[in-house]
């Protein structure tokens, strides 16, 4: 029977409303629908525990290994990996986000792995900021590269190169290095301490404990971590992206292990 009077028509467009609602699709409520400012300061103090712990671990892991870091710089670098990255992400999407087959989803909250300085839009800007820093540091490579210290504890530290196909190995694996380096200290430890703490905590508490993962290298360098984990930090911060510094240490770095083994 077709509607006819206003009321009829009324009442028909309210069921037609109500069945529109009960077929319309599901939406997954997230842990974000019930976030507070507690739920954030705890995700702060988790970040700080978990990066803690991962970094005693990575730098007590060779304490067990025969021979110094040099005689195992495949593994080091797997540990640095394991350690600085592949554990690290798990921890944003299992406990900050959802698992791994809710990626698509997860591109779209507030929380996750792609927001803890994921971001490579400006990658051409942050190139130049690399190679101008690079420039700056570089004459201060060359004189500390000379000092017998620091070549005497390098000369462990890296692998030994004797040909093309090592200084290939050695750049690479340095590269991939700097790049889990970087975002555990830049991405998941900065931006996930800011959440719940604010920035500027993030930034000193990130610098402290990449400092600390220094211990046992020369007092200079030891030294001027802290002061380049708070500019590294500072500027990640800024760009919203871990990239810049890890384009700066790896290219500090790479030109460094060069300068000393040569």
């Amino acid at each position: 029977m077709t509607p006819e009077t206003p009321s009829e028509i009324a009442a028909a467009t309210k069921n037609q409303a109500a069945y529109i609602v009960l077929e319309a699709p599901y939406i997954e409520p997230t842990w974000e629908d019930d976030e507070t400012r507690s739920t954030l300061v705890l995700r702060a103090l988790f970040t700080i525990l978990s990066a803690g712990f991962l970094a005693y671990s990575q730098w007590r892991a060779p304490e067990n290994w025969i021979g110094a870091i040099g005689q195992n710089w495949g593994r080091w670098v797997w540990t640095s990996a394991l350690c600085n990255f592949i554990l690290p992400l798990g921890i944003v999407w299992m406990f900050f986000g959802q698992g791994l087959t809710h990626q698509a989803w997860l591109k779209n909250q507030k929380h996750n792995a792609w927001n803890y300085g994921w971001n490579f839009k400006a990658w051409k800007r942050h190139l130049k900021i690399a190679l101008a820093c690079w420039l700056v540091f570089l004459p201060f490579l060359i004189y500390f590269s000379r000092q017998s210290e620091m070549r005497l504890a390098y000369a462990t530290y890296l692998p030994p190169v004797t040909n093309a196909r090592d200084w290939l190995f050695l750049i690479s694996t340095l590269t991939l290095y700097m790049f889990c380096w970087e975002w555990f200290f830049r991405g998941f430890s900065l931006f996930g301490i800011a959440q719940g703490l604010g920035f500027i905590p993030a930034i000193a508490l990130q610098a402290i404990l990449f400092g600390f993962a220094h211990m046992g290298k020369p007092p200079v360098e030891m030294g001027s971590a802290f002061a380049g984990g708070l500019v590294l930090g500072t500027l990640a911060w800024r760009e919203k992206s871990f990239f810049p510094a890890f384009l700066i240490h790896a290219l500090i770095h790479v030109s460094w292990a060069v300068l000393v083994l040569i």
